[in-house]
């Protein structure tokens, strides 16, 4: 089997399932385990957007949606060498990752067979669990899919059940983008309030909003989760600093006053793989240290609190 994945949630889902070995291409954004970063590269970025600050990104981007322009573009030439048995791509954010459609053009073009082509777009937790269901099976692994599904779920199983009943749920805001302001969508503020929380400005399942900042005083978060989509967690840190610590109020939002407000690193929470059962666990262990403390790998999230 050989595997060529266009999305780094897909890639860390075919290394979960054993199949690295059979993996023979990538998308640039693929980082994580740092073996992927050894894979040819298939789908490129069109923009150089390590330097820039989320303000300046969104701008490229607006600018790219507003005169119809790709952000990525495949090695045609590169794929067609590969002869991949199996191509992952996706259809949930063109920002993210290059979308099916240009995917399933470009192998009618350049292949003289016909791959099969894996579309992953989960909105929930559940539908993130079946995608690990289904590209095992597509990679003809079905029993190691069962159990890294069952393994997954053990560790949900772990939270859902040892969030105390009684609990009162505080009011939480994930930040997915910071200039502008945005709340995190589909699967986050479902595994916010299955950690415990109230997400009170998105909607599990939905879609991720812009905010306005007199949106977030009003709503006086009690935690505030810093989690900037694809950023590392001294870029999102500094993001933060940056771009919020100015914000008219900052200081007296209950979070921040109560020293409840965490920084994620923004590359897993973004990605819809294995590890979104990690940001499960650092949620858990950020709003009931008492239950969960030492509970989520390291370097998911910075238990100092941000100030």
């Amino acid at each position: 089997m050989r595997i060529c994945s266009l999305l780094p949630s897909a890639t860390e889902i075919v290394f979960a399932l054993e199949l690295g070995d059979d993996l023979v291409g990538v998308s640039y954004a693929c980082d994580y385990p740092e073996e992927a970063a050894s894979r040819p590269v298939v789908s490129h970025s069109l923009r150089n957007i390590k330097h820039l600050d989320s303000g300046e990104i969104d701008a490229l981007v607006q600018q790219a949606r507003a005169n119809n322009n790709p952000m990525y573009w495949i090695d045609e030439e590169l794929l067609a060498r590969l002869r991949p048995d199996l191509i992952i791509t996706q259809e949930l954010c063109e920002v993210c990752a290059i979308a099916s459609g240009s995917v399933f053009e470009t192998a009618a073009k350049v292949l003289d067979y016909q791959p099969e082509i894996l579309t992953i777009r989960p909105m929930g937790l559940d539908d993130i669990l079946q995608n690990v269901t289904n590209v095992a099976n597509a990679a003809g692994v079905p029993e190691r899919g069962r159990e890294l599904r069952r393994s997954l779920e053990a560790r949900v199983n772990r939270v859902t059940d040892g969030v105390p009943a009684d609990s009162q749920r505080p009011r939480v805001v994930c930040l997915d983008w910071l200039d502008p302001l945005r709340n995190t969508g589909q699967w986050l503020p479902e595994i916010s309030e299955m950690a415990g929380g109230e997400e009170g400005l998105a909607i599990p399942r939905g879609h991720s909003r812009e905010l306005s900042w007199d949106e977030v005083r009003e709503y006086a978060p009690e935690y505030l989760m810093i989690m900037p989509c694809a950023f590392g967690p001294e870029r999102s840190r500094q993001e933060a600093q940056d771009k919020l610590t100015v914000l008219p109020g900052w200081e007296d939002l209950p979070a921040v006053r109560d020293g409840r407000a965490f920084v994620f690193d923004g590359r897993i929470p973004s990605r819809h793989g294995p590890r979104v059962v990690d940001v499960l666990e650092g949620l858990a262990e950020v709003m009931h240290p008492g239950q969960f403390a030492g509970l989520a790998p390291q370097g998911v999230f910075d238990p100092k609190p941000f100030v």
